[in-house]
């Protein structure tokens, strides 16, 4: 069979070969508009800052460990698209006023300066930040990484009084996931260019080639460069502390948007979802999906299906049972999408089963090599010998001593003779066979979550209150 019209036309619209070099920013963003072509030791701002290495990409930006020559310091140079440089300015100017009326100390991350970049795409924002470690969102994400109980337990407790704190100057964040609390790292700026090598090797590259064999104009970079990995090292110099980022967002609690949110489906609140303001409450309601994401590795609501607020929805039912009697008029139109037009909405439908939450906390699987447990009889867990050996060696190779007590990758698991996550036949007995999470840890869990994920905004605990809760405190 032919390929159809669409498929030509989507073929013929990727310009580049993917360059071998693990996760990448969008490289058809290079291009008029788009993003800015980096090569390592370019400098900027009048040679100021120079380019080292890089620490990672979003949507709309690549973001570079750079050295501030004036300075001596090190600092994250994030790189804004062209086309969306402008309105992020506009939105950036504003959330640095909300957190540096905030707090003094490190939890609230804003830039120190801004300048722009005038390239073969355009003109760019590039702000100046402080550099900070991984996400919670990468360190806590299923099978990939998972973070040690107490440690969960003190970022959730961290961002926490952040959201408190924000709170009590009469904001919201607005835009609370995993992926904008970060953990910071300890005396960064010791380090020389040589140490940075040394800890985390010299920056990998891959060359960036066109599908066409023609070589790339200005617009692209000769070669993309693969993210720091700071699980890498075999020194640790991730920070116990969080920070939070991203306060693009924010609002006055006396003035919420009225525009919903652009939060991630997996973090947003039900009220939002059925087109209600959002509050303080929506805040909350968004720690607590942190808080099952840092402590479970995976979402409540993060199933790859959920991409509407319709979606979120049927979710959040199996999960709590009926809306309340005041949101059954609510509609959907065909995109998901809360609408007050009976010609273009229809009332959510639901799936027929139930997944309480109460169900979800107490299966939560834990490390085998951290804790003595009758079901770990059969488990061995590989420290690296033989390895090598296994086709996907690089995703069973564990992280390195260092993070033992911190962080562990679950795919350096062995039940048997069988790496997790297994195949499809044998994943769920495989993770059967771990550990879960201590009864008692559980129902501390379960009754945080219980104060939380409620319908009602008006009904949910405050922030201020959570900070109270025993599971917070258990290692206390």
């Amino acid at each position: 069979m032919s390929p159809s019209r669409d498929d030509e036309e989507s073929c013929s619209s990727t310009r580049f070969l993917l360059p071998g070099v693990g996760d990448t920013e969008d490289l058809e963003r290079y291009e008029r508009g788009g993003l800015h072509p980096v090569h390592l030791g370019d400098r900027y701002d009048d040679g100021r800052y120079k380019v080292i290495h890089k620490l990672g990409a979003g949507g709309f930006s690549t973001v570079w460990l750079a050295q501030d020559l004036m300075q001596q310091k090190w600092v994250a140079l994030k790189i804004v698209l062209a086309d969306e440089s402008p309105s992020v300015e506009t939105k950036t100017i504003l959330s640095h006023r909300v957190a540096s009326q905030c707090s003094s100390d490190a939890v609230f991350v804003t830039y120190a300066r801004y300048f722009h970049i005038d390239g073969p795409n355009g003109r760019h924002l590039c702000l100046v930040l402080p550099v900070l470690g991984p996400s919670a969102s990468r360190l806590s994400h299923y099978m990939g990484s998972r973070i040690e109980p107490w440690l969960a337990r003190r970022a959730g407790y961290q961002t926490a009084r952040a959201l408190a704190d924000l709170h009590a100057q009469n904001l919201c964040h607005g835009d609370l996931t995993t992926a904008n609390i970060m953990f910071r790292v300890v005396e960064f700026d010791r380090y020389t260019e040589d140490d940075i090598y040394r800890l985390f090797g010299k920056p990998e590259t891959g060359p960036l080639e066109t599908e066409s064999g023609e070589t790339p104009g200005a617009e692209a970079p000769r070669y993309i460069v693969k993210s720091l990995d700071f699980l890498s090292s075999e020194t640790d110099i991730i920070s116990n502390d969080i920070s939070l980022i991203d306060f693009d967002q924010a609002f006055l609690i006396s003035s919420p948007p009225g525009k919903m949110l652009a939060t991630p489906m997996e973090f947003l609140a039900p009220e939002v979802a059925v087109g209600r303001p959002a509050s303080p409450a929506s805040d909350v309601w968004a720690l607590g999906c942190s808080i099952v994401r840092l402590r479970d590795g995976e979402g409540l609501f993060s199933a790859y299906d959920i991409t509407s607020p319709a979606d979120l929805m049927r979710g959040i039912i199996q999960a709590l049972g009926d809306m309340p009697a005041s949101w059954e008029d609510t509609l959907f139109d065909s995109d998901g999408q809360p609408t007050k037009d009976p010609a273009k909405g229809k009332p959510v439908w639901k799936f027929t089963d139930k997944r309480p939450i109460k169900e979800r906390v107490y299966r939560i699987w834990d490390n085998p090599s951290s804790r003595a447990s009758k079901s770990t009889k059969a488990l061995a867990v590989s420290q690296g010998e033989k390895v090598d050996q296994v086709l996907d060696w690089e995703s069973h190779k564990p992280y390195p001593r260092c993070f033992l007590h911190k962080f562990w990758k679950p795919t350096a698991i062995k039940v048997g003779d069988v790496y997790l996550p297994g195949n499809d036949d044998e994943s769920d007995n495989l993770l059967e066979a771990l550990p879960k999470i201590p009864e008692d840890e559980a129902a501390l869990l379960y009754d945080l979550l219980s104060k939380i994920f409620v319908y009602e905004p008006s009904e949910r605990v405050s922030v201020e209150k959570l900070l109270d809760h025993p599971w917070f405190h258990m290692d206390d």
